[in-house]
């Protein structure tokens, strides 16, 4: 071998690469990050020029950066120290000079290191299989994905997802984010209260093939570092440990089901209406019953929703048969329960117009007669009866009942506020206040089987909410809608909505035959089961499930709103009527909740609430989620929506704390809270105005005669002579802020001095 000649190709060789680093406008720092993305390929020099992602704006130590030149990549391999060091990939294992290199190996890539070839000359290292092209490759994407890290490190760009989300690791890692990988020990654990050094769940440093791997070499890099965001997919949401930053973003407010848990809302609904603000906040939410504690009040409330129901049935069937002929065979009722309900509702009108506030006039009844009317009832409602007409004069009787039903009905409608929502089937829904994706939800109308489930379950378990009988249909099958929203600070209360909201459709047309979940459960969770069972079907060659429902033809907000122009509705309804009203509704219950919403200042929440719109377009709240289901997506429209909600997500949380203006994607600003700046009082003293008081106390008749006086008299006396109240305060200095000074001492101090 010609040594002499091996020197001068490596000398100019190596001026090239030099000359090469001294140019940056001929690099692309984009194609670095196509290389890692790619499994670590070889790519060329980082752009000193170009500028990167600002940091995490929610690092105050950083916030000073963000109005001046974000400063460049370290190069020099001392300064790459923000990370942990890897004994097994930093060692020599690796070639370090250009002649202890074989004829296969990368040479143009020995210019980048700072190294001595006579130093080196002789130093021969053994290669492995006669050639080291793989180290050399290794080595390189090592020194990228250290690099990488280190940037992120310093720039405050870690992040950690609890659970699966693809669509938002990809929005952060177009940032520059880097994730940080946790092992299976630390997974179930609370932030920062351990950091494990094994990362056996995601495998070795180098893998079978001899390439690195990337997950294992970031987690070994950062296992003694905390993230900068963390996101938590679980519904056993863990508390963060205390030891963690107060700049750490998290996407969770501590304990959420305070406000979210189907209880905990319907209980903090129940004063809402004092934050009612008119086109701002305001909320239709269905009656909600806990049976564990107020069982006396659902009681009264189904009892008398059961002779509303009978009411209507009965307006309604004459309308429809006004012969009054039953189906043979069906049980008839006694005209004297149609009575019995008239004042039933006539007791509960005056009630609610302040009439019994002189006399009592409601009618003390047994549970034998209620249970004897509810029988009845459910005979004519839920099992076609019909009503009892042997009289001659029948037909009158019926015709008088009808007036007096219409009449009761038309006053019933202007004291109840859900009398529309009421139906006349008394049917109830008990949901698990904890639970979610549809578990558990059991729906009757029949009062022994709702105690009897509410008794099967322990205690606060169940939250019995009346059901919407009359939901708007399309196409004959109940939908319900999913608005996502944003809460990115609870004081003050700012709320941002997303623009489009998910159709979730039921599976089978509606009706009230069967309770079967399929047609009155809209929840995705739910209805993924009847798919999956129709595609089943369809393997089996059963042609009744080749014809596509509702839930598959891919309904979205836009096609709603054309089916409702159709049927006759003005203007554009869906974004006239229903956004505007469920936008109102998140707004109360949001401002409802401020006061057990938790102040972090580095916190924000995503919320899925669930709305279901009546016949009339009124628009109800239903529930209200955290941690809503993002992934896996179940048709086109929810891998659509779930994608736009998550980078929308990251655009809010990420810029607009460095620029108002910034875009937003599919959010917008629907409500924040005004704050008005108190003023303390800052005058130096308080006076009260007034008379003193002195109080005479007659002594007790046994030192009367003994002509003694106890220790409380005689100070009664003195203060007496003096004209000073017993209560007064005494004569002693004030050191509290503010400074309270007795306007009396003040008085006769002032006195003295004159």
């Amino acid at each position: 071998m010609d040594f002499t000649l091996d020197l001068k190709t490596f000398h100019r060789d190596r001026s090239r690469n030099i000359k090469t680093t001294k140019d940056p406008a001929t690099t692309d720092s984009t194609s670095e990050d196509k290389a890692d993305q790619s499994g670590c390929k070889l790519a060329p020099l980082i752009s000193l020029e170009k500028k990167e992602s600002p940091v995490n704006p929610y690092n105050r130590a950083d916030w000073t950066k963000m109005n001046s030149k974000w400063p460049l990549p370290d190069t020099d391999d001392n300064e790459i120290s923000a990370v942990n060091s890897l004994p097994q990939l930093d060692c020599g294992a690796f070639p370090k000079s250009y002649m202890d290199t074989c004829s296969c190996c990368p040479r143009e890539t020995f210019g980048k290191h700072d190294t001595d070839a006579f130093a080196n000359y002789r130093s021969i290292v053994l290669k492995d299989d006669g050639c080291c092209k793989a180290h050399w490759a290794r080595k390189e994407c090592y020194e990228r994905i250290k690099a990488k890290v280190n940037r992120a490190v310093k720039r405050h760009k870690i992040f950690l997802i609890r659970g699966e989300l693809p669509k938002l690791k990809e929005a952060l890692e177009r940032r520059g984010w880097v994730q940080k990988y946790e092992a299976t020990k630390t997974r179930t654990l609370p932030y920062g209260s351990a950091a494990s050094l094994e990362a056996r769940s995601l495998g070795d440093l180098t893998q079978p093939d001899g390439t690195l791997n990337e997950k294992a070499v970031i987690f070994a890099l950062l296992r003694h570092k905390l993230p900068d965001f963390i996101w938590d997919c679980r519904n056993d949401f863990v508390d963060w440990h205390r030891g963690l930053s107060s700049n750490t973003l998290l996407n969770r407010y501590q304990k959420p089901s305070v406000y979210t848990s189907k209880l905990g809302m319907a209980r903090i609904l129940e004063e809402a209406h004092w934050l009612y603000e008119k086109n701002v906040s305001g909320v239709l939410f269905p009656r909600s019953y806990n049976l564990s504690r107020e069982p006396k009040a659902f009681l009264e409330d189904f009892r008398l929703t059961a002779t509303a129901g009978l009411l209507k049935w009965f307006v309604q069937r004459m309308q429809d048969d006004p012969e009054n002929t039953s189906d043979p065979g069906h049980r008839t009722i006694p005209m004297s329960r149609l009575e019995f309900a008239i004042k039933r509702c006539e007791e509960f009108i005056a009630c609610a117009n302040h009439k019994n506030i002189d006399e009592d006039f409601v009618t003390e009844l047994s549970e034998e007669e209620w249970n004897s009317f509810l029988e009845d009832y459910a005979t004519a409602v839920h099992e076609g009866g019909g009503i009892e007409n042997t009289s001659e004069k029948g037909q009158e009787y019926l015709q008088k009942f009808i007036e007096a039903a219409k009449s009761t009905l038309s006053k019933l409608k202007e004291v109840d506020p859900q009398y529309e929502l009421n139906g006349m089937r008394n049917t109830w829904i008990l949901k698990p206040s904890e639970l979610c994706c549809g578990t558990g939800i059991s729906i009757s109308h029949n009062l022994r089987d709702i105690f009897r489930k509410v008794k099967s379950r322990p205690k606060d378990y169940f939250i019995v909410q009346k059901y919407i009988e009359r939901p708007l249909l399309i196409h004959d099958t109940k939908f319900d809608i999913r608005q996502w929203y944003l809460v990115t600070s609870t004081f003050p209360m700012t709320i941002w909505l997303y623009k489009e909201g998910l159709l979730r459709f039921s599976s089978k047309p509606y009706t009230f035959s069967t309770y079967h979940e399929a047609i009155h459960i809209c929840n995705t969770a739910i209805q993924e089961k009847y798919d999956e069972e129709r595609r089943r079907r369809r393997k089996r060659g059963n042609s009744e499930e080749v014809v596509k429902s509702v839930r598959d033809q891919g309904w979205d907000c836009e096609k709603l709103n054309e089916y409702l122009k159709q049927m006759g509705l003005e203007g554009e309804p869906y974004y006239d009527r229903i956004y505007p009203k469920m936008s109102e509704a998140i707004v109360l219950t949001m401002l409802a909740s401020q006061e057990h919403m938790d102040r972090r200042r580095c916190s924000f929440e995503l919320y899925g609430a669930d709305f279901v719109v009546m016949e009339d377009l009124s628009v109800w709240l239903i529930e209200i989620n955290t941690n809503p289901r993002m992934h896996p997506p179940s048709s086109r429209i929810t891998k659509r929506l779930y994608s736009g909600v998550l980078q929308s997500l990251v655009k809010v949380v990420m810029d607009v704390p460095m620029n108002e203006a910034a875009d937003t994607g599919g959010f917008s600003l629907v409500y924040k809270q005004n704050i008005p700046d108190f003023h303390p009082y800052l005058g130096p003293c308080l006076f009260v105005f007034g008379k003193s008081i002195t109080l005479q106390e007659q002594p007790r008749k046994r030192d009367k005669k003994k002509g003694k006086t106890n220790s409380w008299a005689k100070q009664q006396q003195q203060q007496q002579q003096h004209h000073r109240a017993w209560t007064a305060p005494p004569m002693i200095p004030r050191l509290r802020e503010p400074k309270i000074i007795d306007f009396i001492d003040y008085l006769n101090t002032a006195r003295a001095v004159n």
